[in-house]
């Protein structure tokens, strides 16, 4: 299994990275990685499976986190995301509000909150990654708090990952 760290030059890719100053706006699970490979993402429709070829069309890959696993563990890890994750709705509110701290920190160094004030019950947010990661059982990651950006998360997994 694979986590990807995208980017793409669709303009809400380009306003994420703008208002973080950062290099990715967007992740992903890659499973059986490949050409074929199925994958399970996040974006403005929601949470929902996707083919890596055909969104490799739209998207770049910036990092990527290779955790190793048999396929029966694969496929647990594919149970946990679909059974959790599955057509849930996108954080629009939550991913406002840390845009909008994001911004405020990176322009005037105004501190950025514990807590996601304006986070949606029931919808899906990018940091969630921590919850399935601990649930399987790969390296243990500070709680989601809804105020970590696919960058915040790829560096947190890069860091417990070696």
């Amino acid at each position: 299994m694979k986590i990807l760290f995208m980017k793409s030059s669709s303009p809400i890719s380009k306003l994420i990275m703008w208002a973080t100053r950062e290099d990715c706006s967007h992740m992903a699970f890659l499973f059986e990685s490949g050409l074929s490979g199925l994958m399970f993402e996040s974006n403005l429709l929601g949470t929902h499976p996707c083919f890596y070829q055909t969104e490799m069309k739209t998207h770049q890959v910036v990092h990527c986190i290779d955790w190793p696993m048999t396929p029966g563990g694969e496929d647990n890890v594919w149970d946990i995301i679909v059974n959790e994750f599955d057509g849930k709705g996108y954080n629009y509110l939550g991913a406002l509000y840390l845009g909008w701290r994001k911004w405020l920190f990176t322009r005037f160094k105004i501190a950025i909150p514990a807590k996601n004030k304006w986070a949606q019950p029931g919808t899906y947010f990018c940091d969630q990654i921590y919850d399935v990661i601990n649930k399987i059982g790969m390296d243990y990651i500070d709680v989601m708090s809804g105020m970590d950006t696919p960058h915040d998360v790829w560096l947190k997994l890069k860091d417990n990952k070696s």
